[in-house]
């Protein structure tokens, strides 16, 4: 817990000092501010043929402002509704407002999206109450590690990057400090939790070569994902190592599974050791390969799941405009989704005897 504490005083101190070297690209001239529709004209509106629930057309709203310049004013705007960009607004509805000043003319004024903090915050609430109902003090471990993976990923990883360090070592070591954390939160110090943090360190190392490899072969980067234009733009100020975000991404992305194996693998064999001490180095790592058999294939399911679901809405698109087979399998989305899916599945499955291997020599060591 003190390193936790002395880590993020330190990161604290740090992201401060670089605050000046940060090129950000945006309109100067154009903020974001809080607002409350006050009024709303529908004469312009229709049904949507497509989706009843939905309405297109032009909506005049009066909405009252409630941070930034013009706080208390009631300015007024209007809200096109199209297929792509549909905010509904009704009076008593919180929106975000793009406020738009340019030089020597009025402030122009449009809704940008639906104000949804509340909503973020109550939902955190729900899942903060169902960590603490069902894990109790575990629950509440938990969740100080899940927080301190997500300061270390925005103010530390994050501004790594961006000022352009290595994506691909910011990201290690993102990992190594995150896992030991969470990990020693959640069990405190001991051999069951040393073994965790090197099974996962080591299994999300190997995601990383792995991907490298699939990478090298499929002759896909940073470069081909669809934020490459931004980033490149980015990166003329910032010396951004574009090329290794997504090797990055991809690290991240798979430490959750990684983690849940490493845990799970040197707990069972604490456990096995534990019941019959008589048990020898072999034995142990043999019942670690036995148990994570039955986790192999339920932890391969979750990535390559979860990296499918996350381009559902690509494969849908592709298959409605009849993409060709050759097309499909050739094509950047498939070749970054097969290559981070693949590559973060085979890390699980080694991470099994990478652990097995850590726990057996730390849990039995030689007479």
């Amino acid at each position: 817990m003190l390193f936790i504490i002395v880590f993020i005083t330190l990161v604290l101190v740090w992201n401060q000092g670089i605050q000046d070297k940060y090129q950000h690209y945006n309109n100067t001239n154009i903020t974001y501010e809080k607002g409350i529709v006050t009024e709303v004209k529908n004469d312009e509106l229709t049904v949507d043929e497509t989706d009843s629930g939905r309405y297109l057309g032009l909506q005049y709203a009066s909405i009252k402002m409630l941070s930034g310049k013009y706080k208390g004013r009631i300015v007024e705007t209007e809200n096109y509704l199209t297929a792509a960009s549909n905010i509904y607004a009704e009076p008593g509805t919180r929106v975000i407002v793009s406020q738009d000043e340019p030089e020597d003319t009025e402030p122009y004024f449009v809704i940008y999206n639906y104000y949804r903090s509340p909503a973020i915050y109550g939902i955190l609430l729900v899942f903060g109450f169902f960590m603490l109902l069902i894990g109790g003090r575990k629950g509440m471990r938990a969740i100080l590690g899940l927080a301190f993976t997500l300061f270390v990923i925005v103010m530390w990883m994050i501004p790594v990057i961006y000022l352009g360090y290595s994506p691909v070592m910011a990201s290690i070591v993102t990992v190594i400090i995150t896992t030991a954390a969470a990990l020693v939160l959640l069990n405190g110090a001991s051999k069951k939790t040393l073994a965790a943090i090197c099974g996962t360190a080591l299994g999300v190392i190997l995601v990383g070569i792995i991907f490298a490899l699939f990478a090298a072969v499929l002759h896909v980067s940073g470069y081909n994902t669809d934020e490459t234009e931004f980033m490149v733009l980015i990166s003329k100020n910032t010396h951004l190592q574009i090329a290794e975000v997504l090797f990055a991404g991809v690290l991240i992305a798979s430490l959750g599974a990684v983690m849940d194996v490493g845990m799970s693998i040197a707990s069972a064999i604490f456990e096995v050791q534990s019941a019959n001490q008589q048990l020898s180095r072999r034995e142990l790592f043999r019942s670690g390969i036995n148990i994570g058999k039955d986790m192999i294939g339920t932890m391969s399911n979750t990535l390559i799941l979860a990296f499918t679901g996350s381009g559902l809405s690509t494969l849908l698109v592709l298959t409605g405009y009849g993409i060709k087979y050759h097309q499909l399998v050739s094509s950047d989305f498939l070749a970054i989704e097969l290559g981070q899916g693949l590559s973060g599945t085979i890390a699980v499955i080694l991470t099994v005897p990478i652990t097995s291997a850590v726990a057996s020599v730390l849990y039995k060591r030689k007479k």
